[in-house]
């Protein structure tokens, strides 16, 4: 059963977009910490890229919630938020990251004993020109507006030594099964979609599935 918003004091926030690489952070940290109380969040991020995306994402959230519940996780709560800023334009300004850092921050203005924030980074991030510059920059959002300094607020990196396809392996195949991390969604039958194979997570996953074929299923 899920942990009551109202009536609990979390020890962490961990954004869960429904992807592989959150999925993997929130599975080890509850895991790993059955004594600590985790506030899972999801941030229903409307853009102009956005399409059927936010369906999809919404939909694995949910199964994945479900499926933890199945499994007797019983240390984290759920929250979700809904941000509309297709104002900005087709491409907003703005990378995803830092409106869940923002909408992080806005919880734990919220939820004040919140000592740590769970970033589901991993090792094949780090090697993108600009990450490191990326990772400074939600950081600072997330304290700017929290008003927490270094020893109120750690963010922790979980998957940071792990790639793709070690985040992958982590994670229980039907567990797996259940993520999405497609960003543009196709329609492949009546209330049901289907990965583009396009975008360049798609690209990663298929990397992998091609890599590792005994491991991993083609139609994942």
């Amino acid at each position: 059963m899920r942990l009551d918003y109202f009536n609990e004091k979390f020890d962490a926030i961990v954004p869960l977009s429904g992807g592989i690489d959150s999925t993997a952070a929130l599975y080890k940290a509850l895991k790993e910490n059955p004594n600590k109380k985790y506030l899972v969040f999801r941030i229903d991020m409307v853009h102009g890229t956005s399409g059927h995306r936010t369906t999809r994402e919404a939909l694995a959230t949910e199964q994945i919630l479900n499926w933890l519940e199945e499994k007797g996780f019983d240390n984290f709560g759920f929250r979700e938020l809904r941000i509309d800023y297709s104002a900005l334009g087709m491409l907003p300004p703005v990378w995803d990251s830092e409106v869940v850092n923002f909408a992080a921050s806005l919880v734990i203005q919220a939820k004040p004993e919140i000592s740590q924030f769970v970033e589901g980074a991993i090792h094949d991030d780090y090697l993108e020109k600009g990450f490191d510059e990326r990772l400074d920059k939600i950081e600072k959002i997330l304290r700017l507006h929290t008003g927490k300094s270094l020893e109120e607020l750690e963010i922790f990196f979980p998957l940071k030594d792990k790639s793709k396809v070690e985040v992958m392996r982590l994670l229980p195949q039907e567990l797996l099964n259940l993520t999405w991390s497609c960003r543009y969604p196709k329609i492949v039958g009546p209330w049901e979609f289907g990965r583009c194979h396009e975008c360049p997570q798609c690209g990663v996953i298929d990397k992998v599935i091609e890599e590792y074929p005994n491991e991993f299923p083609e139609g994942f």
